[in-house]
């Protein structure tokens, strides 16, 4: 059974918090800090808006500043530039007035909230999300007032009384913030890790890029869950307990995201066996194009068009998959021409295989071969084939400059290609 505690120690902690407050902030003293404190911030905002330092640079950041961890905090650094400034000028005040024996509390505790307000707008811009990282700044800011005003343990003791009783598991607040920071902690830190961890895979010499994704994927899921353990352990969770209750729950996950698991397993395997990895020219139910990425549920199929289709890793096993990359990325092309009953077939072929290597994401080795296909009814079929290395640029564009060499080519030359004709006749009736 749940029960709330708040005892009295936290009721008193709380009078005396107030009794400080009208004692150190209500004064007729800390008015007049407060509005010097005031007068100081706007006149900061004021001059970093005419010497423009909170506004973004007219030109792109470049080198060291325009790296992925560095510049959200420039940025979030340029907004926050008032608010610098005015910590800046009240740390000066401050010491002033303590120079001066003259009251300065209002000063110490406005001028650490200000650089508070700078470094924990830093802070929060490497976490991601946005929501998030605005969440935990404003966290930070909040401890760094708290601590200003010397309340800090008291806030502590405060939190702590605030505790929820399951059976023999005391729980309070305090422990779920803990916990809390500790995970967003470990998690923005696990995001870091792994994406080192995939840099350095990426750049890794003698790792398929298949590999390179599974252990990638294998070592993310490994230090999420690390992370997860960890906080768990540290807000006082026994992990022990949890194995029956996960092992039910895990029964009924499986059943009803059998689909999920199916596909994530397909994945694994595909990944393992080499048979499909990033890069690689498919075509499947009529989609062709290139692998971009294998995720756990689906891959990702670029193609020339700009469309991505996202397959469903269970189709790649499932389905019959023609994969133009398997055992080499050469692919032999072939381009249909008709030439008329009158000409000379033998002169078209030499000219299709002379067209056919003017192109030039057409191989010399092996060289174009052109073949008589067959006697149509308007014209001699003929075809050239023809090899190509780089089938993820695309097949359709690579033919069509084909059949337009072989155009200009029988222009050149005289060779024509005929069309159909029909013949009507109309038949009178003698009667």
């Amino acid at each position: 059974m749940a029960e709330i505690a708040l005892n009295g120690e936290g009721i008193l902690q709380a009078e005396h918090a107030l009794l400080w407050i009208d004692t150190h902030l209500l004064s007729h003293a800390a008015l007049v800090q407060l509005l010097l404190a005031l007068a100081l911030a706007l006149a900061a905002w004021a001059a970093c808006r005419a010497l423009g330092l909170g506004r973004a640079p007219s030109t792109p950041d470049a080198g060291w500043k325009a790296d992925p961890l560095v510049a959200p905090i420039l940025r979030e650094v340029r907004h926050s530039a008032w608010a610098g400034m005015a910590g800046g000028l009240l740390l000066l005040a401050n010491a002033t007035a303590k120079h001066l024996h003259l009251p300065h509390h209002v000063l110490a505790m406005t001028a650490s909230a200000a650089l508070a307000w700078v470094v924990a707008h830093a802070a929060g811009a490497l976490i991601k999300s946005r929501f998030f990282g605005k969440l935990v700044a404003l966290v930070i800011w909040t401890l760094a007032v708290v601590h200003s005003l010397g309340l800090f343990d008291e806030a502590l003791e405060l939190l702590d009384d605030l505790a929820l009783t399951v059976g023999h598991t005391r729980i309070s607040l305090l422990l779920v913030m803990k916990g809390l920071a500790l995970f967003a902690v470990l998690l923005q830190a696990a995001r870091l890790v792994t994406g080192v961890l995939d840099d350095r895979l990426r750049h890794a010499d003698g790792i398929s890029p298949s590999a390179q994704v599974l252990f990638a994927k294998v070592a993310r899921f490994g230090i999420y869950a690390l992370a997860l353990t960890i906080t768990l352990s540290a807000v006082g969770v026994d992990l022990t307990s949890l194995t029956v209750f996960s092992g039910a729950v895990g029964v009924g996950v499986g059943f009803g995201l059998q689909k999920v698991f199916s596909n994530l397993v397909s994945g694994i395997i595909l990944l393992v066996d080499k048979s499909l990895k990033p890069g690689d020219v498919i075509e499947i139910s009529g989609v062709q194009g290139r692998i971009a990425q294998i995720n756990a549920r689906y891959a990702a199929i670029e193609t020339l068009d700009g469309k991505a289709y996202l397959i469903p890793n269970e189709n790649l096993i499932s389905n019959e998959v023609i994969n133009l990359s398997y055992s080499s990325p050469r692919q032999l092309l072939k381009a249909e021409v008709g030439v008329a009953y009158g000409g000379d077939p033998r002169l078209a072929m030499g000219l299709m295989e002379a067209a056919a290597k003017s192109v030039p994401r057409v191989l010399d080795d092996p060289p174009p071969v052109a073949r008589l296909a067959s006697y149509g009814d308007s014209s001699v079929n003929l075809f050239v084939g023809f090899w190509i290395e780089d089938p993820q640029n695309g097949t359709a564009n690579v033919r069509s400059d084909v059949l337009l060499a072989i155009w200009d080519a029988f222009q050149r030359e005289g060779v024509s290609i005929p069309f159909p004709q029909r013949e009507v006749r109309i038949l009178k009736d003698d009667a």
